[in-house]
């Protein structure tokens, strides 16, 4: 039985602390996949982290429960399981999402970037995206670009552009699929040209995603044909 208060959680985050160093003492933030699922002590850590969340308010919590919470998250980057119970939690998501960017939890970041968009609260915490934009983690920085499309359309070309041209990572093929997609979803006038710049670059994945985008553009370019003749649109 769960009694669910600070001590406990604490427990359960430093067992888990000390079985992760002693066991993969090579897993790193930056390298951890989380992959955890195997193992009971990652399971009462994350049970405990969800009970806490459900059973105390965010107005009370100290530093300690906010790093606690937040090495839990970045702990359970699998399944997310902790986050999809937070989405319930609007007073704990916003404590978490502004705490996290103060942190090395890359794991945490990502998670957040990801889930920003389906916050409910009425604090401006969305905005906390424009960070989410810039925290010198690639994924993270790219589910960012993905939520802002979905949140503040109106800004997303502007920084998808900048996403484009910015040399900020070695590899940047994933940042301008991402480009690519921000720009389909917002019906940028620019996506015709960010297509035939992906189509002139040597990666694999970057002109096998701008392909599929121009499958879908096409018979959406039909519709607006035929509906333009003024024939009614059954099938294509």
């Amino acid at each position: 039985m769960f009694d669910c208060g600070e001590n406990r959680l604490h427990e359960k985050v430093n067992h888990f602390r000390s079985w992760a160093k002693a066991n993969y003492p090579e897993i790193t933030e930056k390298n951890d996949n989380g992959e955890w699922c195997f193992c009971t002590e990652f399971d009462e850590m994350v049970s405990e982290a969800i009970c806490f969340i459900k059973k105390n308010d965010a107005e009370k919590a100290t530093q300690q429960i906010i790093d606690d919470l937040l090495y839990a998250i970045a702990r359970d980057n699998e399944c997310s399981m902790i986050m999809a119970e937070l989405d319930r939690y609007g007073k704990w998501f916003a404590l978490l999402c502004r705490s996290c960017l103060n942190t090395a939890y890359i794991n945490a970041k990502w998670q957040f970037a990801e889930h920003l968009g389906g916050y409910k609260g009425d604090d401006n915490l969305q905005e906390l995206v424009f960070e989410f934009l810039d925290t010198g983690d690639e994924y993270t920085e790219r589910l960012a670009l993905k939520t802002l499309a979905g949140i503040y359309p109106e800004e997303a070309e502007k920084y998808a552009v900048i996403f484009w041209n910015r040399r900020k990572y070695e590899d940047d093929e994933y940042q301008k699929i991402m480009v690519l997609h921000v720009l389909y979803q917002i019906h940028s006038p620019q996506l015709q040209f960010y297509l035939e710049l992906a189509e002139l670059t040597n990666y694999e994945y970057l002109k096998s995603n701008a392909a599929e985008i121009r499958k879908k553009i096409k018979p959406e370019t039909t519709r607006q044909e035929i509906k333009c003749k003024g024939k009614e649109i059954t099938t294509l």
